[in-house]
C-alpha cells in the first residue's frame, strides 16, 4: 500500500462510460474533476484493502467502488502503483445492462483493463510533470541569481538535473549565464531536447531573446558535462 499510489482512469472507461472527451496533454488525468475520480482518490493509498471483489471476474483481481447508483471497477498495477479505474455503469439488478454484467462483457472482450494507448498518454503526462517541476525551479534559480549579482548560484532542478546559475553586469548589461549537466543525478543522461526546451523557457523568462552558445565559463572553465549558454540584456 502507497500513500502515494496515483488513480487513473483508462481512456475508454473516460469516453465511453464517464462520457468525457480525453483532454489535451496539458490536463493530467489524475486530477479530473468527476465523482467516481473522487471517490478513487479517496481509495487509491489503500486499495484493495476495504473493497470488495467483482466475483464475476476471477483474474485479475478487480475491485468495486460506488457512487450513488452507479458502480466502479477496479483494478491495482502494483508495477507502476496506479489503481486504475476500468469501468463505471449504473447498477441494475436483473438486468443485462447491470454494472456487474457490463464489466464481465468488457473482460471477456479483453477492454477491461488499461492497455498500450493508457501507458503511452501516462509515460507522456510524467515527461510534462517532469519539465513543469525543473522548468519552475529553473525560473526560481535565475531570479535568485538576479538578487544576488556576482556569485554562483548551484542548483538540481526539481532534485534530478544539476544547473548553475551566474549573472555578471558591467555598465549596465547584464550577462546571464546558465549551465545544465547532460547528466542526471540519477546517472541517467536526459535528453538535448529537455535541456534545449529548458533554455528556451528561461530566455522567454528574462525577456532576454537569443542566447549564445558557450564552452567556457565567466570565472574558469565550464565542466566537459555541462552545456552552457549566454544572454545579455
Amino acid at each position: 500500500m502507497s500513500e502515494a499510489r496515483r488513480a487513473r482512469p483508462t481512456i475508454r472507461c473516460l469516453n465511453e462510460d464517464l462520457g468525457l472527451e480525453l483532454p489535451g496533454l496539458d490536463v493530467d488525468l489524475e486530477d479530473l474533476a468527476h465523482p467516481f475520480m473522487d471517490e478513487l482518490r479517496r481509495v487509491a493509498p489503500t486499495s484493495p484493502d476495504g473493497q470488495k471483489r467483482i466475483l464475476s471476474i476471477d483474474s485479475p483481481l478487480v475491485y468495486r467502488i460506488r457512487v450513488s447508483s452507479e458502480r466502479g471497477a477496479t483494478w491495482v498495477d502494483e508495477q507502476i502503483d496506479v489503481v486504475w479505474l476500468c469501468a463505471a455503469h449504473r447498477r441494475e439488478d436483473d438486468s443485462d445492462d447491470d454494472a456487474f454484467v457490463w464489466f464481465s462483457k468488457l473482460h471477456a472482450s479483453g477492454r477491461l483493463l488499461p492497455d498500450d494507448d493508457d501507458r503511452l498518454r501516462d509515460a507522456a503526462e510524467a515527461v510534462l510533470r517532469l519539465f513543469r517541476e525543473l522548468e519552475e525551479d529553473l525560473h526560481r534559480a535565475a531570479d535568485r541569481a538576479l538578487g544576488d549579482k556576482g556569485t554562483e548560484l548551484r542548483v538540481d532542478l526539481g532534485d534530478y538535473l544539476p544547473c548553475r546559475l551566474l549573472v555578471v553586469e558591467d555598465n549596465g548589461v547584464e550577462e546571464i549565464w546558465c549551465a545544465i549537466s547532460v547528466r542526471a543525478t540519477d546517472g541517467a543522461f536526459p535528453t538535448e531536447r529537455l535541456r534545449e526546451l529548458l533554455f528556451a523557457s528561461l530566455g522567454e523568462y528574462l525577456s532576454a531573446g537569443d542566447f549564445e552558445a558557450r564552452t567556457d565559463w565567466p570565472n574558469g572553465d565550464a565542466e566537459w558535462f555541462e552545456v552552457v549558454r549566454l544572454w545579455m540584456r
